[in-house]
């Protein structure tokens, strides 16, 4: 593994089918802001595909590639660090070969990394018992269902010994920063932070927001903890008497914060919560709507078809669509 060093270092970035191309740009844009704010290459950077094609991102763009799956196990010597990047459904074609690949890669002294859904790949191929890893907070719910014995974080990126896993997004901007500071030192850091007009690096403790949770930081601790305990209890509910005292707060107390901080009830924001997690679970895995149901708390299948549709405009079975078709209606108020 990499440490220290001041020479060159190769990244190497697997690209799989429709992958997400802001991951991608988010991790290839501060390596080339070092090589130019420094004033030499102390980064390079290569594409590659499953078969060696160019490949398709998800919003259709084409890459150009070095080579193959392959050609990156049989260069090992020369690469410090290889990303897989998934996109939407990581589930590419090939599976058993690109396991074998990335499994010969891992017996090679470099980082074995991923980006956004990447995360499923390297677990998939067994490469991840052991380590902690994080992956993108809308794949979270299907990850911990599909590897219960791994331990995934919700932080942006999480970096444990020779496994570099992020979140996607930008979040790969945050994690090359980090890389940057350890090779050369924070004021190269915040040079190149400064070159994206980025105000705040952001270290690997911080975690991820949901859809539901965008705004968490700004509220009041007793609203946090309150929002805590009810992402901690999502397939066995508590109820809101319970999470007023587990935070420290009165009922009536409590419902005025949920109302003045976030215009709904405390009631009405743990279903939200819920059914986020379900609507994940729907889209990224085949567990029945029965199976989902149960695992958020729901008493039964009708009682969680009902809510589902009246949070989302449709039915749970409904946003199974087939990929390519109409996006999900937003959640309503």
């Amino acid at each position: 593994m990499p440490s220290d060093k001041t020479d060159l270092t190769t990244v190497a970035f697997l690209l799989l089918r429709d992958f997400s191309m802001m991951s991608v740009v988010s991790g290839v844009e501060p390596l080339r802001a070092a090589n130019r704010l420094s004033g030499k290459t102390s980064y390079e950077w290569r594409f590659y595909s499953d078969d060696g094609e160019p490949i398709s991102a998800s919003n259709g763009m084409i890459v150009n590639v070095a080579g193959s799956i392959n050609d990156i196990a049989e260069a090992t010597a020369n690469i410090d660090f290889l990303f897989v990047c998934a996109g939407i459904d990581p589930n590419p074609p090939n599976r058993s070969r690109l396991h074998s690949a990335l499994r010969q890669c891992a017996r090679a002294p470099m980082v074995l990394g991923s980006l956004s859904s990447g995360t499923f790949i390297l677990a998939r191929a067994g490469l991840l018992e052991g380590y902690r890893c994080t992956v993108h907070w809308e794949f979270q719910p299907a990850f911990d269902e599909e590897f219960p014995e791994l331990e995934s974080s919700p932080g942006l990126y999480v970096i444990d010994r020779d496994r570099w896993t992020g979140s996607g997004g930008v979040a790969g901007t945050d994690m090359m920063l980090y890389l940057i500071e350890r090779d050369h030192g924070p004021k190269l850091s915040r040079a190149v932070a400064n070159w994206f007009q980025i105000d705040r690096i952001r270290n690997a403790a911080i975690h991820q927001r949901s859809g539901q949770l965008d705004r968490m930081e700004t509220l009041p601790t007793p609203l946090q903890k309150a929002i805590e305990l009810m992402m901690a209890n999502v397939e066995t509910p508590l109820r809101m008497e319970e999470v007023a005292e587990m935070s420290g707060l009165r009922l009536r107390r409590m419902e005025r914060m949920f109302k003045s901080n976030l215009n709904t009830s405390p009631a009405h924001f743990h279903r939200g919560i819920r059914l986020e997690k379900a609507r994940e679970l729907l889209l990224h895995t085949n567990l029945s709507t029965l199976e989902i149901g149960v695992l958020t708390g729901f008493s039964s299948s009708s009682h969680f078809a009902m809510a589902y549709q009246k949070h989302y405009g449709m039915r749970p079975t409904d946003a199974r669509r087939p990929p390519g078709s109409a996006a999900p209606a937003r959640a309503r108020a």
